[in-house]
């Protein structure tokens, strides 16, 4: 636009010297036909400004639009990269998280089987109760020689009653009472043996 008022400026100063220098002729007729030719010079002058005006304007305009749509188009495609690799990732996480927690899981299983295995028993064998087998042999409080060949055991701490029930057990331990306290200690887990050696030893 600019260029556009220095291009009338300078066809209205043209018209203006023009209708100066005319003033000097003397034949009206001629001035009226320079003023007229003049006038459609500084027209034409005028008209071509507008037009190379709107052409310049219609062009930055389209430029415009066309950086607009690209800037857009530039944006979303750097949102839709942007959730792409984000939801890429939480999948990712998800996956990495699930399989540790099954690794875990895998871990823990044998452990828990484990404890179970120890601490349920404990909790539920009674040692006076297995005892009570052996109180016809040994005496209720294991006072006795049993079948008057074994030692006396009341007064043996629950180590030692342990040691000698787990050698009876696989065989590694006993004289006279062996064979018989074989078949008796085959029967017993680990935790009726810690159950019972500790009741014994409190006698």
């Amino acid at each position: 636009m600019t260029y556009f008022k220095i291009v009338l400026s300078i066809a209205v100063a043209s018209l203006l010297i023009g209708c100066g220098e005319d003033k000097t002729a003397t034949n009206s007729t001629n001035t009226q036909t320079v003023v007229e030719q003049k006038t459609e010079a500084v027209t034409k002058v005028v008209d071509d400004a507008t037009k190379a005006a709107e052409v310049v304007v219609k062009e930055a305009a389209q430029e415009t639009q066309t950086a607009v749509a690209e800037t857009q188009n530039a944006v979303a495609d750097v949102t839709k990269t942007v959730d792409e690799t984000t939801k890429e990732a939480v999948a990712e996480i998800k996956e990495a998280a699930q399989e540790a927690t099954v690794k875990v899981e895998e871990s823990v299983a044998p452990i828990a089987a484990a404890v179970e295995d120890v601490v349920a028993p404990a909790t539920t064998v009674s040692g006076a109760d297995l005892y009570k087998a052996c109180a016809s042999c040994h005496g209720q409080n294991a006072e006795k020689v049993a079948l008057g060949k074994s030692q006396i055991i009341k007064g043996w701490d629950a180590g030692k009653i342990a040691e000698a029930l787990n050698g009876y057990k696989d065989g590694t331990y006993g004289g006279a009472m062996k064979n018989v306290m074989k078949g008796q200690a085959s029967k017993l887990s680990d935790a009726d043996i810690t159950a019972i050696s500790e009741h014994i030893s409190k006698f």
